[in-house]
């Protein structure tokens, strides 16, 4: 017997183009399944995400206050509306704790530059720097200081003023008390707080953190959750 052709043992066309068809849709199907089960699980671990790294509550709110830049310019709260801002507290003249806090807020600049180059944008977080010896810091004192640490001047501001303002914005704003002591040999020894805060754009306290690497872990994830509370 003669074996069939080639064309004889293919199936007729209609049924080739059905058979072509019906993978087509399962490719379809499973393609569009696959899609569904990446977005179940992208958003499976943003709730995860948010379940382990709420929201900080919301601890005080703070007063007005009004005081002077690195630049001599006045500068306000209401001047960090709408941004969720880190506070500092040192002295340019300090040798203890304030350059360690200093060289931690610098690495917090670091890394809000580097979220800043992965998300694609700017974020609404300032820097901002008490002077707790504010009858020496004049604004030059701090525009140097800046300048010896690499500060960027467009999110890191430096405050200082008449000590009263200080105090109220310090002490009874931002609940962290400092003391300038008794004269020691050439200089006054000044007792201050060594947390950060964390302020969020409506004027709400929202944290205390040590500057252990633990603490500014902690600080750094509350930035992030702060800030997509705003976006929510």
């Amino acid at each position: 017997m003669h074996e069939l052709s080639t064309a004889a043992r293919r199936p007729p066309l209609p049924a080739r183009l059905a058979t072509l068809t019906a993978r087509t849709k399962l490719g379809g199907v499973l393609l569009l399944l696959a899609a569904i089960a990446v977005s179940l699980t992208v958003v499976a671990w943003r709730h995860l995400g948010a379940r382990r790294n709420p929201p900080p509550p919301v601890i005080g709110r703070m007063e007005a206050f009004s005081l002077y830049d690195q630049r001599g310019k006045t500068f306000q709260l209401a001047d960090l509306e709408g941004k969720v801002w880190v506070a500092d507290f040192i002295f340019t003249s300090c040798q203890a704790a304030c350059p360690m806090l200093t060289s931690k807020m610098r690495t917090l600049q670091k890394h809000i530059e580097e979220r800043e180059g992965a998300v694609g944008h700017p974020l609404p977080i300032r820097l901002v720097s008490f002077s707790v010896d504010p009858e020496v810091d004049t604004p030059d004192k701090l525009l140097a200081y800046a300048n010896k640490w690499g500060v960027d001047q467009a999110r890191w501001v430096f405050l200082t003023g008449p000590l009263a303002d200080v105090n109220r914005a310090v002490t009874r704003g931002l609940k962290i008390p400092f003391e300038k002591g008794a004269a020691d040999t050439s200089a006054f020894d000044v007792m201050h707080g060594e947390h950060f805060v964390v302020v969020d754009g409506k004027r709400r306290i929202r944290g205390y953190y040590e500057s252990s690497p633990e603490g500014m872990s902690d600080l750094k994830a509350a930035l992030a959750a702060i800030l997509a509370e705003k976006d929510s």
